[in-house]
Parts: C-alpha cells; sequence; structure tokens
C-alpha cells in the first residue's frame, strides 16, 4: 500500500511539474551547449504521427521551424495550441511547426485523436523521443525552440503565450533570413 501511495505522489509531482504556466524565461537562463538563443541546436531525426521522417538539420537554409514540446494531459498545452491554432495556418508556408509529445508514454493514436480533436491543421506531431528531451533540457510543457533559417535558436522560452505574442513569434520566424 505504501508504495501506491509513493508511485501516486511520485508521478502527482511530475505532473505538476511538467505542466507548467511559466512564463516565457529568459533566452540565457537555461545552461547547456547547442540550447541558447545563437546556438545552433542538436541535430535529430524524428518520425511523425502521420510516418514522415524529419531531420532538423534538413530545415537549415530552408525554412525556419518552431519547436513544440506539450502532453496532451497539460491543460495549458490546451490553451496554447487553442490559441495558436487559428494563427499558424497564414505562416504554416514560411514556417514548420513540430509539437513533440514530452510524455514518453503517449503513443501516436492518442496524440492524432488529441490533434483531431483540438482542431490543429498543418501542425506535424511526433512522440517524444528521451533523447531529444535531454538533448534541449525539456523539463517544462509549453517549450518553444525557433530556430531560424540560419539553423541558430533565435528564441527560446516556455509558458502559454498569447494571441500577440505568438503573432510576434510567428511572424518573426516567417521574415528571418
Amino acid at each position: 500500500m505504501k508504495l501506491v501511495v509513493i508511485a501516486v505522489l511520485l508521478s502527482s509531482i511530475l505532473i505538476i511539474s511538467a505542466c507548467s504556466q511559466n512564463k516565457p524565461v529568459s533566452h540565457d537562463s537555461v545552461q547547456g551547449a547547442g540550447i541558447n538563443k545563437g546556438q545552433i541546436p542538436p541535430d535529430f531525426k524524428i518520425k511523425t504521427i502521420e510516418g514522415k521522417e524529419m531531420k532538423l538539420s534538413d530545415f537549415k537554409d530552408n525554412k525556419p521551424i518552431l519547436l513544440y514540446f506539450w502532453a496532451s494531459w497539460c491543460p495549458y498545452c490546451k490553451e496554447d495550441l487553442g490559441i495558436v491554432k487559428d494563427i499558424y495556418p497564414k505562416y504554416a508556408d514560411k514556417v514548420t511547426f513540430l509539437a513533440i509529445d514530452l510524455d514518453t508514454g503517449e503513443d501516436a493514436d492518442l496524440i492524432r485523436k488529441y490533434s483531431e480533436r483540438m482542431k490543429l491543421q498543418g501542425i506535424d506531431f511526433a512522440q517524444g523521443s528521451d533523447k531529444i528531451l535531454s538533448d534541449y533540457n525539456v523539463v517544462y510543457t509549453t517549450t518553444k525552440y525557433a530556430i531560424g533559417k540560419n539553423g541558430e535558436i533565435i528564441y527560446k522560452g516556455s509558458g502559454v503565450f498569447t494571441k500577440e505574442q505568438w503573432e510576434v513569434l510567428l511572424n518573426g520566424l516567417a521574415t528571418n533570413t
């Protein structure tokens, strides 16, 4: 019985700490090679829930990309994605939006159903990867990495964005040369 209580408490702590309503963090507040503003982030290859292979380095000199780390159980992700779903379509031809699930226990079917229920069009969704989460030091849901055409990180932070903040971020990426 004690083990069950301890497991429930640890799970609760994980959920509470991972599902953050933090304001966007400073670009330099997370330490680690290659994950700060102005740096080239770690390369990775991932398969979307639709079966499309994506390699981060393939976007260099091609199209900026927004990496978004989320989970289906996170109310802040639901709020954030609910706001961006009406804004992203006008940037979809200029910016790739890749949503990576930080809950590695969530499968492609669950993610697909979430995307359909939320009516999220044009956003590529992928199951989580322990290596990517570790390489990018992802500890909060709603974590965002904006990577310009030159392959450098131009923004990183976490927290729910307003409509205006999403517009600024996506417009900045779309006009990044």
